[in-house]
């Protein structure tokens, strides 16, 4: 995590800071069972390698698209993902993902996500689903370019 000069500046006992700015996924703030994390564009959100969906089974998931551009993959379907809905995600709106629902998220190289979810969301409690090629072609199709 860096911090600049004015966030490590401030005393842990009035706030704490999270920050992340590499490419990937990483918790930055736990707090009472839930976490914040930031998403920046990495493999698993490259949207030339789209191939997979996953579910939370026990938790809802807020996704906030504060710079560049994402599409918000969305999927009716319980044991298995079912239709797909592609939202072109809008800065500075918050998206929230019901419990179960069969998602995943595409961006750009200039774009930046927050993400709100319980702290225990683990693979032990959520599913992944690998698409077929057809099924990865169409939905990609989708895609905001």
């Amino acid at each position: 995590m860096e911090l600049t000069p004015t966030d490590s500046a401030i005393p842990t006992h009035l706030a704490e800071v999270g920050a992340w700015f590499a490419p990937g996924y990483a918790p930055v703030l736990d707090f009472h069972g839930w976490r914040v994390a930031m998403l920046r564009r990495g493999e698993a959100t490259d949207p030339a390698r789209f191939h997979r969906v996953e579910r939370h089974r026990e938790t809802n998931e807020v996704f906030i698209l504060t710079a560049g551009r994402a599409d918000l993959i969305l999927m009716d379907g319980d044991a298995e993902p079912g239709d797909a809905h592609v939202v072109p995600m809008t800065q500075n709106v918050a998206y929230n993902v019901g419990q179960a629902v069969w998602h995943h998220v595409v961006m750009d190289e200039a774009a930046h996500i927050v993400l709100v979810e319980r702290t225990d969301t683990s693979a032990a409690n959520s599913d992944y689903a690998e698409l077929g090629a057809e099924r990865v072609r169409e939905i990609s199709d989708r895609f905001r370019r």
